[in-house]
């Protein structure tokens, strides 16, 4: 298994429904489906948010699905999701906070998804001290 930026997620741990190494070369799979055809565009935003995501704190861990990449510490608590041909969102666990700024509500506290707020990404100067800002406000929250 080649060295990857990515970690297994934890289902696959606590499931066990397939081997570490097969997750983390389907997960790598995944993430470059994620950004075929219209969406490569994408890519350099979606690469410099992965690695500003993992630096938020030392347990930051990023754990590809098919659609989205979540960032867990216990739990999610950030998660960058490709949502159209010019669009990435960067969503945040925030719970019932009230947004400011670029903050956008999901509407996930309301249905208890963990994702309750999102900023939208277009370009890598989208990607701020306010972008910084949420993610640490996250990641933090779920010490």
């Amino acid at each position: 298994m080649k060295k990857t930026i990515y970690s297994v997620h934890p289902s696959v741990l606590k499931m066990n429904w397939c081997e570490p190494e097969e997750y983390l070369e389907s997960a790598e799979r995944d993430v470059e489906e994620m950004f075929t055809g219209g969406k490569a565009s994408l890519r350099p935003i979606y690469d410099a948010l992965l690695k500003l995501g993992l630096k938020t704190g030392k347990e930051a861990k990023a754990c590809p699905c098919k659609t989205i990449v979540p960032f867990y510490r216990n739990h999610v608590f950030a998660q960058i999701k490709p949502t159209t041909q010019t669009r990435i969102d960067i969503g945040f666990a925030l719970g019932n906070m009230k947004p400011t700024g670029r903050l956008i509500d999901t509407g996930g506290f309301a249905t208890k998804d963990r994702i309750t707020h999102r900023i939208p990404i277009t370009s890598k100067e989208d990607i701020d001290d306010e972008v910084k800002h949420w993610l640490k406000v996250a990641y933090d929250r779920d010490a």
